[in-house]
């Protein structure tokens, strides 16, 4: 498929989407992936959540983590 094709396929895709929301984030999502305003991700953000979302990115992914061992105990009938 070449570049028109392919141009042309997402705009009969965008015009059939009727949910408002899609809309939004695939208008945020070009937004960001073509530089075309100055606006971060969490810009939305307020400061509770800002902080609430550091602090999860920031926590070990091993934190709620339990071996097969634990895992099997809890499960075992």
């Amino acid at each position: 498929m070449n570049l028109n094709e392919q141009r042309t396929n997402l705009v009969t895709q965008i015009n059939n989407i009727s949910d408002e929301q899609t809309l939004v984030m695939l208008e945020e999502t070009l937004a960001y992936y073509t530089h075309s305003n100055s606006k971060d991700i969490t810009d939305g953000l307020d400061k509770y959540q800002l902080q609430e979302l550091t602090t999860l990115v920031n926590e070990p992914a091993e934190k709620d983590t339990i071996s097969e061992e634990e895992f099997n105990k809890l499960f075992a009938r």
